[in-house]
Protein backbone atom coordinates (compact mmCIF):
# COMPACT_ATOMS: atom_id res chain seq x y z
CA UNK A 1 0.00 0.00 0.00
CA UNK A 2 2.92 2.06 1.13
CA UNK A 3 4.55 1.80 -2.82
CA UNK A 4 1.35 2.67 -3.96
CA UNK A 5 1.37 5.67 -2.55
CA UNK A 6 4.79 6.21 -3.81
CA UNK A 7 3.58 5.40 -7.33
CA UNK A 8 0.39 8.03 -7.27
CA UNK A 9 2.74 10.61 -6.06
CA UNK A 10 4.91 9.89 -8.67
CA UNK A 11 2.88 9.81 -11.84
CA UNK A 12 0.22 13.22 -10.36
CA UNK A 13 2.30 14.98 -12.82
CA UNK A 14 0.83 13.14 -15.81
CA UNK A 15 4.08 12.49 -16.99
CA UNK A 16 6.95 10.28 -17.03
CA UNK A 17 9.31 10.40 -14.33
CA UNK A 18 12.74 12.67 -15.88
CA UNK A 19 15.57 9.87 -13.92
CA UNK A 20 13.53 6.96 -14.24
CA UNK A 21 16.60 5.22 -12.99
CA UNK A 22 16.42 7.39 -10.01
CA UNK A 23 13.10 6.59 -9.80
CA UNK A 24 13.56 2.70 -9.26
CA UNK A 25 16.12 3.74 -6.41
CA UNK A 26 13.57 6.28 -4.96
CA UNK A 27 11.23 2.99 -4.86
CA UNK A 28 13.33 0.66 -3.32
CA UNK A 29 14.68 2.85 -0.15
CA UNK A 30 10.76 3.42 -0.09
CA UNK A 31 10.33 -0.22 0.18
CA UNK A 32 13.45 -0.68 2.81
CA UNK A 33 11.81 2.39 4.69
CA UNK A 34 8.11 0.82 5.26
CA UNK A 35 9.61 -2.75 5.87
CA UNK A 36 11.66 -1.40 8.83
CA UNK A 37 8.71 0.93 9.93
CA UNK A 38 6.34 -2.50 10.00
CA UNK A 39 9.24 -4.20 11.50
CA UNK A 40 9.77 -1.97 14.47
CA UNK A 41 6.16 -2.21 14.75
CA UNK A 42 6.10 -5.82 15.43
CA UNK A 43 9.41 -5.43 17.86
CA UNK A 44 7.14 -3.13 19.94
CA UNK A 45 3.93 -4.72 19.79
CA UNK A 46 4.12 -8.00 21.06
CA UNK A 47 2.38 -8.11 24.37
CA UNK A 48 -0.52 -6.12 22.47
CA UNK A 49 -0.74 -8.69 19.55
CA UNK A 50 -0.54 -11.88 21.39
CA UNK A 51 -2.92 -10.61 23.61
CA UNK A 52 -5.22 -10.13 20.39
CA UNK A 53 -3.92 -13.58 18.52
CA UNK A 54 -2.60 -11.74 15.97
CA UNK A 55 -0.42 -13.41 13.50
CA UNK A 56 2.44 -11.49 12.77
CA UNK A 57 5.76 -13.67 12.56
CA UNK A 58 6.72 -11.99 15.45
CA UNK A 59 4.11 -12.14 18.00
CA UNK A 60 3.19 -15.80 17.07
CA UNK A 61 7.52 -16.61 17.65
CA UNK A 62 8.38 -16.95 13.78
CA UNK A 63 10.84 -14.25 13.55
CA UNK A 64 13.13 -13.88 16.79
CA UNK A 65 12.83 -10.76 19.04
CA UNK A 66 16.98 -10.05 18.37
CA UNK A 67 16.57 -11.16 14.51
CA UNK A 68 13.77 -8.70 13.64
CA UNK A 69 16.23 -5.98 15.54
CA UNK A 70 18.73 -6.59 13.09
CA UNK A 71 16.91 -6.04 10.55
CA UNK A 72 14.81 -3.17 11.59
CA UNK A 73 18.76 -1.27 11.88
CA UNK A 74 19.98 -2.59 8.25
CA UNK A 75 16.83 -1.36 6.44
CA UNK A 76 17.12 2.48 8.29
CA UNK A 77 20.71 2.42 7.13
CA UNK A 78 19.53 1.10 3.49
CA UNK A 79 16.66 3.45 3.40
CA UNK A 80 18.47 5.81 3.76
CA UNK A 81 21.82 5.40 1.47
CA UNK A 82 19.21 4.52 -1.57
CA UNK A 83 17.26 7.81 -1.05
CA UNK A 84 20.38 10.08 -0.73
CA UNK A 85 21.01 7.83 -4.21
CA UNK A 86 17.97 8.76 -5.38
CA UNK A 87 18.29 12.80 -4.61
CA UNK A 88 18.50 14.85 -2.00
CA UNK A 89 14.71 15.96 -1.87
CA UNK A 90 14.38 11.96 -1.46
CA UNK A 91 16.56 11.34 0.93
CA UNK A 92 14.92 14.38 3.14
CA UNK A 93 11.29 12.17 2.74
CA UNK A 94 12.51 8.98 3.50
CA UNK A 95 14.41 10.32 7.06
CA UNK A 96 10.89 11.72 7.73
CA UNK A 97 8.85 8.83 7.44
CA UNK A 98 11.74 6.98 9.77
CA UNK A 99 11.35 9.67 12.19
CA UNK A 100 7.25 8.75 12.15
CA UNK A 101 7.52 5.57 12.12
CA UNK A 102 9.69 5.88 14.96
CA UNK A 103 7.45 7.85 16.54
CA UNK A 104 4.52 5.77 16.25
CA UNK A 105 5.95 2.59 17.73
CA UNK A 106 9.22 3.83 20.21
CA UNK A 107 9.31 5.23 23.26
CA UNK A 108 9.62 8.15 24.25
CA UNK A 109 6.10 9.48 21.91
CA UNK A 110 4.70 6.04 21.39
CA UNK A 111 1.84 7.87 19.23
CA UNK A 112 0.09 4.39 19.07
CA UNK A 113 -0.35 4.59 22.54
CA UNK A 114 -3.18 7.64 22.02
CA UNK A 115 -5.59 8.42 19.26
CA UNK A 116 -4.74 11.95 18.75
CA UNK A 117 -0.51 10.94 18.65
CA UNK A 118 -1.34 8.55 16.49
CA UNK A 119 -3.43 10.13 14.15
CA UNK A 120 -0.91 13.03 13.08
CA UNK A 121 1.97 10.62 13.00
CA UNK A 122 -0.15 8.35 10.97
CA UNK A 123 -1.10 11.52 8.26
CA UNK A 124 2.24 12.04 8.63
CA UNK A 125 3.64 8.81 7.34
CA UNK A 126 0.75 8.63 4.82
CA UNK A 127 1.97 12.00 2.92
CA UNK A 128 5.45 11.73 2.89
CA UNK A 129 4.64 8.45 0.91
CA UNK A 130 3.16 10.43 -1.58
CA UNK A 131 5.71 13.81 -0.93
CA UNK A 132 8.40 11.54 -2.10
CA UNK A 133 7.31 10.15 -4.92
CA UNK A 134 6.80 13.26 -6.45
CA UNK A 135 9.87 14.58 -5.12
CA UNK A 136 11.60 11.53 -6.83
CA UNK A 137 9.89 12.30 -10.33
CA UNK A 138 11.10 15.27 -10.30
CA UNK A 139 8.14 17.18 -11.94
CA UNK A 140 7.47 19.59 -9.35
CA UNK A 141 4.14 20.23 -7.08
CA UNK A 142 0.72 19.79 -8.67
CA UNK A 143 -2.70 20.38 -7.21
CA UNK A 144 -3.49 16.93 -7.90
CA UNK A 145 -0.64 15.46 -6.08
CA UNK A 146 -1.27 17.59 -3.25
CA UNK A 147 -4.76 17.43 -2.96
CA UNK A 148 -5.38 13.83 -3.46
CA UNK A 149 -2.25 12.62 -1.24
CA UNK A 150 -3.61 14.89 1.91
CA UNK A 151 -7.41 13.35 1.38
CA UNK A 152 -5.56 9.96 1.37
CA UNK A 153 -3.35 10.51 4.34
CA UNK A 154 -6.80 12.12 5.89
CA UNK A 155 -8.31 8.80 5.24
CA UNK A 156 -5.62 7.22 6.63
CA UNK A 157 -5.81 9.75 10.16
CA UNK A 158 -9.10 10.09 10.52
CA UNK A 159 -10.90 6.84 9.33
CA UNK A 160 -8.02 4.01 9.12
CA UNK A 161 -6.45 5.01 13.05
CA UNK A 162 -10.21 4.67 14.58
CA UNK A 163 -11.50 1.53 13.16
CA UNK A 164 -8.34 -0.13 13.45
CA UNK A 165 -8.82 -0.32 17.24
CA UNK A 166 -12.12 -1.46 17.06
CA UNK A 167 -11.15 -4.64 16.73
CA UNK A 168 -7.88 -4.07 18.97
CA UNK A 169 -9.14 -2.92 22.11
CA UNK A 170 -8.66 -6.12 24.09
CA UNK A 171 -5.24 -6.21 23.53
CA UNK A 172 -4.54 -2.36 23.71
CA UNK A 173 -6.03 -2.50 27.06
CA UNK A 174 -3.32 -5.29 28.03
CA UNK A 175 -0.82 -3.22 26.71
CA UNK A 176 -1.68 0.18 28.56
CA UNK A 177 -2.81 2.07 25.51
CA UNK A 178 -4.76 4.84 25.75
CA UNK A 179 -7.15 5.01 22.72
CA UNK A 180 -10.33 6.17 22.35
CA UNK A 181 -12.33 2.75 22.07
CA UNK A 182 -10.21 1.51 25.70
CA UNK A 183 -10.65 5.39 27.68
CA UNK A 184 -14.24 5.95 26.23
CA UNK A 185 -15.50 2.57 24.96
CA UNK A 186 -16.25 1.10 21.42
CA UNK A 187 -19.29 3.00 21.50
CA UNK A 188 -17.72 6.51 21.75
CA UNK A 189 -14.72 5.27 19.00
CA UNK A 190 -17.82 3.87 16.82
CA UNK A 191 -19.34 7.28 16.98
CA UNK A 192 -16.28 8.89 16.00
CA UNK A 193 -15.45 5.92 12.96
CA UNK A 194 -19.00 7.15 11.66
CA UNK A 195 -18.60 10.80 12.10
CA UNK A 196 -14.81 10.65 10.39
CA UNK A 197 -16.00 8.72 7.50
CA UNK A 198 -19.05 10.94 6.21
CA UNK A 199 -16.39 14.02 7.13
CA UNK A 200 -13.37 12.71 4.97
CA UNK A 201 -15.55 11.49 2.12
CA UNK A 202 -17.69 14.37 1.91
CA UNK A 203 -14.78 17.01 1.94
CA UNK A 204 -12.04 15.33 0.17
CA UNK A 205 -14.63 15.08 -2.37
CA UNK A 206 -15.94 18.49 -2.48
CA UNK A 207 -12.08 19.74 -2.39
CA UNK A 208 -10.93 17.73 -5.30
CA UNK A 209 -13.86 18.64 -7.49
CA UNK A 210 -12.81 22.47 -6.74
CA UNK A 211 -9.02 22.50 -7.14
CA UNK A 212 -8.25 19.20 -8.50
CA UNK A 213 -10.88 17.31 -10.82
CA UNK A 214 -8.46 14.38 -11.95
CA UNK A 215 -8.22 13.30 -8.24
CA UNK A 216 -11.96 12.41 -8.15
CA UNK A 217 -10.93 8.86 -9.80
CA UNK A 218 -9.50 8.76 -6.60
CA UNK A 219 -11.96 10.14 -4.11
CA UNK A 220 -15.45 9.19 -5.49
CA UNK A 221 -14.38 5.60 -4.89
CA UNK A 222 -13.27 6.66 -1.47
CA UNK A 223 -16.94 8.45 -0.34
CA UNK A 224 -18.48 5.60 -1.78
CA UNK A 225 -15.64 3.27 1.10
CA UNK A 226 -16.71 5.39 3.56
CA UNK A 227 -20.70 4.84 3.39
CA UNK A 228 -19.29 0.70 3.28
CA UNK A 229 -16.98 1.74 6.44
CA UNK A 230 -20.07 3.39 8.07
CA UNK A 231 -22.18 0.24 7.34
CA UNK A 232 -19.82 -2.41 8.97
CA UNK A 233 -19.22 -0.03 11.90
CA UNK A 234 -23.06 0.18 12.26
CA UNK A 235 -23.41 -3.39 11.43
CA UNK A 236 -20.45 -4.83 14.13
CA UNK A 237 -22.11 -2.34 16.68
CA UNK A 238 -25.38 -4.55 16.66
CA UNK A 239 -22.88 -7.59 17.30
CA UNK A 240 -23.47 -7.84 21.47
CA UNK A 241 -20.60 -9.86 21.89
CA UNK A 242 -18.39 -9.80 18.85
CA UNK A 243 -14.96 -11.10 18.78
CA UNK A 244 -12.10 -9.00 17.43
CA UNK A 245 -12.60 -11.08 13.97
CA UNK A 246 -16.00 -9.77 13.62
CA UNK A 247 -14.88 -6.28 14.64
CA UNK A 248 -12.45 -5.91 12.12
CA UNK A 249 -15.44 -5.53 9.21
CA UNK A 250 -14.61 -1.56 9.57
CA UNK A 251 -11.24 -2.06 9.03
CA UNK A 252 -11.21 -4.19 6.33
CA UNK A 253 -13.39 -1.72 4.30
CA UNK A 254 -11.08 0.83 4.96
CA UNK A 255 -8.12 -0.96 3.44
CA UNK A 256 -10.10 -2.35 0.13
CA UNK A 257 -11.16 1.62 -0.28
CA UNK A 258 -7.44 2.46 0.11
CA UNK A 259 -6.71 0.37 -2.57
CA UNK A 260 -9.29 1.23 -4.90
CA UNK A 261 -9.02 4.92 -4.42
CA UNK A 262 -5.18 4.80 -5.21
CA UNK A 263 -4.83 2.20 -8.02
CA UNK A 264 -7.74 4.33 -9.99
CA UNK A 265 -6.23 7.44 -9.60
CA UNK A 266 -3.16 6.03 -10.33
CA UNK A 267 -5.31 4.59 -13.96
CA UNK A 268 -6.59 7.81 -14.63
CA UNK A 269 -3.13 9.79 -14.51
CA UNK A 270 -1.77 7.20 -16.25
CA UNK A 271 -4.50 7.64 -19.20
CA UNK A 272 -2.96 11.60 -19.43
Amino acid sequence: MFLLRFAVGAASAGQLPQAPGRTVLGLASWWCAVACAYLLNGVTDIREDRANGSRRPIARGALPVRTAAAVTALLAGAALALGATAGVGTFGWVAAFLLFGWAYSARPVQAKRSSVRCAVVVFGLGATSYAAGISTAGHGWTATGVVFGCVMAAWMALVGSVVKDLGDADGDAVGGRRTIAVVHGLAAARALAVTCAALVGLAGTAVAARWAPIALAGTLPMAIGALWVIAQVVRDARREHAVRGQRRGAYRAFMVTQYASNLLVLIALGAL
